[in-house]
């Protein structure tokens, strides 16, 4: 037999098709639950409790909820007995409030009322996505405004906070995620096809992540008209760097790119961080001879295979079994972990990551002394 419990969860999973009626202008009530689950009873005194139950939490009994239909059904044993036949919900009153969500429901249909208003393009949007309205009640008005601007003034090349709308200034950074939604159906004008982020698609701008470099020969810092020998500059400018057809190392380490020696036609990139995976946008890197200094641990040889997904041709250098070896003493513990497979690392490279996994050990690049380091960068590049 249905337990007042049961019937609960089979109104809440009725709940999204409710909210959809509201919006299509469809009624789904009576509201009908399958029926009251109690078979052919044999056990008149044991299913007393659960039918009493039942009674006490019923429309019957609280003026709201769910009714009961009763029929009649005859026992040997204790004669003709009313048993609960069908359970149902007579009103949508009688639901929503069974359900606890009569100020839910209010606030949604006060939602649906100002986006049929307003913004007549989201009603298909609404009927098929109601409970993201849900999820989103009370902030409406403001979705809207950013979402109707927007489709009046795309692509703004603006920061969020500088959108000239009727919202506080971290209202856009808060509502992405459905503004992400919103703005194909309502602005599709403003969606761009550079997806990697909320501000690009929809032509916002946004805070450039700065790339620092290093110019290790004198001559590209005459030549070039560049600002010095170490800047840093914002990402889309550095795509602009006129360096292609440079040797151009990216190191890991902040120290190790300070204090690299001079080295022919060479460009030092600090890839620490995430900044390695900032520099796939960069086309003329392209044209250039990369080699890649990091950590010998799994990070740094998991940032080469990264890199090299883009750039097929970096190299890596001081990232061998060798160094490892000549500076064994240098070498301290860190947590142990499983080698991804896949990487994109030569048959020695991948060899010697899967060894420091497996034996937690790291070589930082700033404990290889630096005329051994200076060496091998010169053989490297020379080469």
């Amino acid at each position: 037999m249905l337990t007042p419990e049961q019937i609960r969860r089979r109104a809440i999973n009725r709940y999204e098709d409710f909210l959809r009626s509201l919006c299509t202008g469809e009624s789904l009530f009576p509201l009908a639950l399958f029926g009251s689950g109690l078979k052919s009873p044999k056990d008149f005194g044991g299913d007393r409790a659960a039918i009493e139950s039942l009674r006490k939490s019923s429309k019957e009994q609280l003026t709201y909820g769910y009714a009961i239909t009763w029929e009649q059904r005859n026992s040997r044993r204790m004669g003709m007995q009313n048993v609960p036949a069908k359970v149902t919900f007579p009103t949508q009153d009688d639901y929503v409030q069974f359900l606890n969500k009569v100020a839910e429901v209010a606030q949604f249909e006060k939602d649906r009322d100002l986006i049929r208003q307003r913004c007549p393009e989201l009603v298909s949007w609404m009927g098929a996505k109601p409970l993201k309205v849900i999820d989103h009640a009370g902030h409406w008005d403001g979705l809207l405004n950013v979402s109707l601007h927007l489709k009046h003034n795309p692509r703004p090349n603006c920061y969020l906070r500088e959108l000239p709308v009727v919202v506080d200034t971290k209202f856009v950074e808060r509502h992405v995620g459905i503004l992400s939604e919103l703005l194909p159906v309502v602005a599709p004008m403003t969606v761009g096809t550079d997806s990697r982020r909320f501000e690009t698609r929809f032509g916002f701008r946004y805070k450039q992540p700065l790339v620092r470099l290093r110019l290790l020969d004198q001559r590209l810092t005459e030549g070039l008209n560049l600002p010095a020998n170490d800047f840093a500059t914002p990402l889309d400018q550095f795509q602009d760097l006129p360096l292609a057809g440079t040797t151009v190392l990216i190191v890991e380490n902040e120290m190790t790119f300070l204090s690299l020696p001079l080295l022919p036609k060479t460009v030092a990139l600090f890839g620490g961080g995430d900044g390695a995976a900032l520099l796939s946008t960069a086309g003329w890197l392209a044209s250039c001879r990369l080699f890649y200094w990091g950590d010998l641990d799994c990070h740094g040889f998991e940032t080469l295979a990264h890199l090299r997904k883009t750039f097929s041709s970096i190299a890596s250098v001081l990232m061998d079994s060798h160094t490892f070896e000549e500076y064994s003493a240098f070498v301290v513990g860190t947590p142990k972990s499983q080698a991804k497979e896949n990487l994109e690392l030569t048959f020695d490279e991948h060899a010697l990551y899967v060894h420091l996994a497996e034996s937690g050990m790291l070589l930082e690049q700033e404990r290889i002394p630096f005329l051994f380091s200076k060496r091998r960068l010169l053989d490297a590049i020379s080469a």
